[in-house]
């Protein structure tokens, strides 16, 4: 099996991860904070990975430059947890959910706009067919615009940047030490985070620490859709294009609304089935190959040159 087809297939994986367990972290944040309970959620992360960090002998050491760098993208993926969080106070999740899916589109934007990177015709186009697919999944009848749209927008542009930062820089750094320090930063700035807007009014207990629901939802994540998803991701990100990359994150609503349906006993409307059936669609039409034209493999010579 080839390299980018076990990527493809592993963060796949990840995707399923997050979406599935998208109520077990609903169910916690009925007891704590969202930034609180990100805090918990990466800094244990964090000590997670940090021991097979240490034990791995780095054949060239790491930079400074690269701890800087790696931070800078952690910050990135915090922002978009941070304007993400402000945006749902002000409008619904299920159009919180369809803004961020947005950087499925951004994606291949930015990377023309600031890389001159094309994605090929099927891909951009399996990508509007995802996000067409998402619109039903999440919007309904929906469609005015508030400042929670806004933020949750800004967040999306956040989340499309760390998706195309981690696609360039994940081939210059060894994946674990590329997650555990992006995964510490989003720690600290969440823990910081928590502190500024959260802890005054839900300060810590010792109840909290005793309850089963939010030791539950923080071990699981922490392990599973954290310190194993985002290793998972920075190696499938240095074989898979971060267009490619987009698409499949757009998965996440879709499993997540499978999971609503088959343990929350949710009803599965044409809506959702509807919408699922794009964005599976849109996912599969990424991976048909297509022919390169003989004629442009000289001017494409020339532009990977510039």
């Amino acid at each position: 099996m080839k390299i980018e087809r076990i990527a493809t297939i592993s963060l796949i994986i990840v995707t399923l991860l997050w979406g599935t367990t998208f109520v077990v972290v609903q169910n916690a944040i009925e007891f704590v904070e969202p930034f609180t309970f990100n805090a918990f959620r990466f800094i244990l992360a964090t000590l997670i990975l940090l021991p097979f960090l240490l034990r791995r002998k780095q054949k060239n050491g790491i930079t400074l430059k690269q701890v800087l760098i790696t931070s800078g993208i952690g910050f990135m993926l915090f922002s978009g947890y941070l304007l993400q969080t402000f945006g749902l106070i002000y409008t619904t999740s299920s159009k919180s959910g369809f803004i961020t899916g947005l950087c499925v589109v951004l994606v291949p934007v930015f990377l023309y706009v600031f890389y001159r990177e094309r994605s090929n015709w099927a891909t951009v186009i399996a990508c509007f067919i995802a996000l067409f697919g998402l619109s039903f999944l999440t919007l309904g009848n929906r469609l005015s615009v508030n400042i929670g749209d806004v933020l949750t927008l800004f967040g999306a542009i956040a989340f499309a940047i760390h998706i195309i930062l981690t696609g360039k820089f994940t081939k210059q750094m060894d994946a674990l030490t590329f997650t555990t320090i992006q995964l510490a930063t989003v720690g600290i700035f969440s823990t910081i985070s928590a502190f500024i807007f959260e802890l005054p009014k839900t300060p810590l207990s010792k109840e909290l620490f005793t309850n089963s629901t939010f030791i539950f939802a923080v071990i699981v994540t922490a392990i599973f859709c954290t310190s194993i998803a985002f290793w998972v991701q920075m190696f499938a990100q240095k074989h898979i294009s971060s267009t490619k990359a987009a698409l499949i994150f757009i998965l996440e609503p879709v499993f997540a609304a499978i999971t609503a349906v088959v343990f929350g006993g949710e009803t599965l409307t044409s809506h959702t089935l509807i919408g699922g059936t794009f964005i599976v669609g849109g996912m599969l039409l990424s991976e048909v190959p297509m022919p390169k034209r003989a004629k442009n493999v000289k001017e494409e010579a020339i532009y990977k040159e510039m």
